[in-house]
């Protein structure tokens, strides 16, 4: 197979460049749920060894985006309606305790942050680029997160980040996803916003909670569409 993607090695550690490729194929659906991921193709197409390759597996294997099978190999993660469920659930108690901190912590600078992705994201809908789109939105609360100062609380949520940003992509991309989501999305994003820099924590804590249900509704309708569920 010809080779389709260099891995630089002079940046990143081979592995974490294997990781982040795999992982960003299965987060936009280039692997679908249930596909075969193939070392050999892999190898080839990164140019890397097969050492790598297990590492990087290895790794999505801990962050639920694959299995592996006895006798069969890894496959990308079947989504389920209950894990979509549990993750939401966590996710939403997480996302509350992180705009808390941020309010209690951040400074003017981490505001005025939040406000510039805030102005990105708004921006990126206009392109209706889900890859944009979800980049700018994961922008904004990684900036929340990353300003709440807790690394107790920022390690729990990068654990949850792969399969948080799998969702929110097949929200983005699913033929049949709401196509009046996104401006709930973008409302509930204002209202966050002006909530924290009004350092409202009641008000902030009640629109995670709006925005978290809401994605989890979208997301539980379109499986149970893709599963014949009524």
């Amino acid at each position: 197979m010809k080779k389709t993607h260099t891995i630089s090695r002079d940046a990143a550690p081979l592995r974490s460049q294997a990781h982040i490729f795999i992982r960003d194929k299965i987060i936009r659906g280039d692997y679908k749920p249930g596909a075969r991921i193939k070392e050999r193709e892999l190898i080839e197409a990164l140019g890397v060894s097969r050492t790598v390759i297990r590492e990087a597996i290895r790794q999505l294997e801990t962050e639920r985006l694959i299995t592996v099978e006895p006798q069969v190999g890894p496959r990308v993660r079947v989504m389920s309606a209950t894990e979509a469920h549990e993750i939401y659930l966590i996710r939403a108690t997480l996302e509350k305790l992180a705009v808390s901190l941020f309010i209690q912590n951040a400074s003017n600078p981490a505001c005025k942050k939040l406000t510039n992705c805030f102005k990105q994201f708004q921006k990126s809908l206009d392109k209706q680029s889900p890859v944009i789109i979800m980049k700018h939105k994961n922008a904004f609360f990684e900036i929340i997160y990353r300003y709440a100062e807790n690394q107790v609380l920022s390690s729990l949520i990068n654990s949850l980040t792969s399969q948080s940003w799998r969702w929110r992509a097949l929200g983005l991309t699913h033929p049949n996803r709401d196509p009046e989501r996104q401006q709930r999305s973008l409302k509930n994003l204002s209202m966050l916003h002006d909530a924290i820099l009004q350092k409202n924590r009641v008000r902030a804590q009640s629109i995670i909670d709006l925005e978290v249900q809401d994605a989890q509704d979208e997301i539980l309708r379109l499986i149970n569409l893709d599963t014949g569920v009524q």
